[in-house]
């Protein structure tokens, strides 16, 4: 019996034993757990810091470059940073930003804080000159004309964009494509569609005769004109026709008048270039003998100079008898046009952007307004009425001065002087527009007497089209200016033009050559259209350079 009670205190002290043992543990463990899940929380804690102030930074940084490109003709880099950290709050935090003083290439630190964190993101970014603004180009085509952008063969040195979009229109049935008139068996000859009369032509299915859809006749051609095809063609080029990131051959005369190309280094070697880039949205490019774009990198040369193309996009690729083995281009000829549609539209004088009608009452209503046709010559003398909005005068050694914006109600004739006169130019100072109510004729050399654009530039407007040495005896004019015409731009001889030329579709003779002027877009007269529309510079965003810090 003793036995059998010492037995069952023994265990029951073995049992107390173990369970003291068990609540030891588990309060150990309970403790741990505590300690773990408090850890655990600052740890969360600290990474929810640490991926707000992330997000703080990477939104501020992004916020940063988009403030930039708002004010890109802004460099001073402590304006930059007043620009970018004017209002620097975001959610329950705010960045900082910090912008280096190299140039063009900068780099943009960003610091996200939030209640009790800070994280770092840094970009580079390069000052450049905004390579989409339309008259960043030696030419800016828009709607095309009969299946063509640009027909017949030009030199060009410089930038060429060509859209070839077709012409907007009304889409009454909702099918996507410009419906023609419907069309009908006339079956008691009155020349109008009656009910029961049977048609050969029902657009729309609906059984109605429907008259032709409404559209805007942007080049002026009397029909409409459809987006370019993929076998239509935006630029045909044959002969010595070319698209080159040079100078080569430009006349002296031009040249001494005009700032000279920046310079880069490419392949090793420091060269003159243009920054020459060809796009195309719609239509083919056709090069057959010895036209090409862009030429193959040689290195010397006095001076040196870029000879390939900063690149090609070209939507529907290259034809010809060449093709593509006369583009030489730093991204070959392969790549697609890199715009979104709608982005970079033609500046057309319907434009209603700016809260007038159209352009052209823009135009109208701050402008000195000349009725009737103009004539400018050297040899004969004239002065333009007074007006605060515009003025324009030439005197008889041809020396002719502009202000502000002049619109002429009819046609504008620049013209060849007569006599011991014939052979003497145009030669303007000032900043200013001189628009045409209906064509402009070219027919005399017209230059900035100096400092093109930055201190004399002249843009000429043409409401419908834009003749280059159509008149007799006019050839192998030189020019310097922007040029604008709504149809269409003719050049008729070989002319030397140092500037943009933008028009709905060109007309193009003899090989003109055409020199683009890096500089213009940002020295354009106010009237110009699609002048202030897109800001001349933009920061460039370098690929593979976004780091965290």
């Amino acid at each position: 019996m003793n036995n059998t009670m010492k037995q069952i205190r023994n265990e029951r002290g073995m049992a107390m034993a173990v369970v003291l043992a068990m609540l030891l543990m588990m309060g150990l463990i309970g403790v741990a757990s505590i300690k773990t899940s408090v850890l655990d929380m600052d740890i969360s804690r600290a990474m929810t810091n640490k991926v707000r102030s992330f997000y703080l930074a990477d939104g501020g940084l992004e916020l940063a470059i988009t403030r930039m490109n708002a004010k890109s003709a802004v460099v001073n880099v402590d304006s930059v940073h007043k620009i970018v950290n004017a209002d620097n709050k975001l959610g329950i935090g705010y960045f900082e930003i910090q912008v280096t003083n190299t140039y063009p290439v900068r780099t943009v630190i960003s610091t996200g804080h939030d209640e009790e964190g800070a994280s770092a993101v840094a970009m580079n970014v390069n000052h450049r000159r905004n390579p989409f603004h339309p008259w960043n180009n030696a030419i800016f085509a828009g709607v095309g004309q009969n299946g063509k952008g640009i027909a017949g063969n030009v030199d060009i040195h410089g930038s060429v964009h060509i859209l070839g979009e077709g012409e907007p229109f009304t889409d009454q049935n909702g099918d996507g494509t410009w419906n023609d008139k419907d069309e009908f068996i006339d079956l008691n000859l009155d020349g109008l569609w009656q009910p029961g009369e049977p048609l050969t032509l029902d657009s729309d299915g609906d059984g109605v005769w429907d008259p032709a859809e409404p559209f805007v006749d942007e080049n002026g051609s009397g029909i409409y004109d459809q987006t370019l095809t993929a076998t239509d063609l935006s630029f045909e080029a044959s002969g010595t026709a070319a698209i080159l990131n040079n100078y080569s051959g430009m006349d002296p005369l031009i040249a001494s008048r005009i700032p000279p190309l920046p310079k880069k280094i490419y392949n090793g070697e420091s060269v003159e270039t243009l920054d020459a880039v060809l796009r195309v949205r719609h239509g083919k490019v056709n090069l057959s003998g010895t036209a090409v774009v862009g030429e193959s990198d040689v290195s010397g040369g006095i001076p040196a100079v870029k000879e390939t193309m900063d690149g090609t996009y070209v939507n529907d690729g290259f034809g010809g008898t060449s093709g593509t083995a006369n583009v030489h281009s730093d991204n070959g000829f392969s790549e697609k046009y890199d715009l979104e549609v709608g982005k970079l539209p033609f500046p057309s004088l319907n434009d209603t952007s700016g809260g007038y009608i159209d352009h052209r009452t823009y135009l109208a209503s701050n402008a000195l307004v000349i009725s009737g046709d103009l004539t400018l010559q050297p040899g004969v003398t004239y002065t333009s009425p007074l007006s605060p909005n515009g003025s324009i005068s030439v005197d008889v050694n041809g020396r002719l001065q502009i202000s502000g914006i002049v619109v002429v109600t009819g046609n504008v004739y620049i013209n060849a002087g007569a006599g011991t006169k014939v052979k003497t130019p145009l030669e303007y100072t000032g900043r200013g527009v001189l628009a045409a109510g209906g064509d402009m004729h070219i027919n005399t050399n017209v230059l900035a007497r100096s400092d093109f654009p930055a201190q004399n530039m002249m843009g000429f407007v043409a409401y419908k089209n834009l003749h280059l040495a159509d008149g007799g005896g006019a050839s192998q004019l030189s020019l310097m200016g922007a040029f604008f015409a709504q149809q269409q731009i003719t050049n008729d001889k070989q002319n030397q033009i140092a500037g943009t030329l933008m028009s709905n579709h060109f007309s193009m003779k003899d090989v003109p050559s055409l020199f683009q002027v890096p500089t213009l877009a940002e020295n354009l007269p106010k009237g110009m259209p699609g002048g202030t529309r897109y800001s001349a510079w933009e920061w460039q965003i370098l690929k593979w350079t976004w780091h965290e810090l």
